[in-house]
């Protein structure tokens, strides 16, 4: 896994997926819209196994990687990437920062309140649920019967 860093704004964005777009409009994967010298669509990161390569989508002002302007590169670890005024360095995704790779939730578990007023019914509400389908279905096919005839 790897990411890219912003070196002016102490940024990292994990790159995960298969495609990224680099631009200055919020509809790219990673969007930097203070920066004007950046093309709304600037750039395209794509992954080619565990390789990522940035391809230069047309820009105005070019896309560099270590200085020199490419129109696609093979990105290797370390490498820094400019776009217009932002400079972004590649680096690899550090094992502590895997966590940015899984989509996961945090679940807490607490025990509900039972409201005043309010029968305490044992059966679960999934248990209930599916009872009173059982009863509409039922109901619902004794009335198609009726129609019938």
């Amino acid at each position: 896994m790897f990411q890219l860093f912003d070196e002016r704004t102490r940024m990292s964005h994990a790159l995960t997926g298969i495609i990224k777009e680099l631009g200055r409009s919020d509809g790219c994967d990673i969007a930097f819209p203070e920066d004007t010298s950046v093309s709304r669509v600037h750039a395209r990161l794509d992954r080619d196994g565990e390789d990522w390569i940035l391809v230069d989508l047309g820009s105005t002002n070019g896309t560099f990687v270590n200085g020199q302007r490419v129109v696609e590169a093979r990105l290797r670890a370390g490498d820094v990437i400019e776009l217009g005024d932002t400079r972004l360095r590649f680096l690899p995704l550090q094992i502590e920062d895997r966590a940015v790779q899984k989509k996961t939730t945090n679940v807490s578990i607490r025990r509900a309140e039972v409201q005043a007023g309010r029968p305490k019914d044992p059966t679960s509400v999934f248990t209930r649920v599916k009872t009173a389908l059982r009863k509409r279905d039922s109901t619902d096919d004794s009335n198609e019967e009726g129609s019938e005839t």
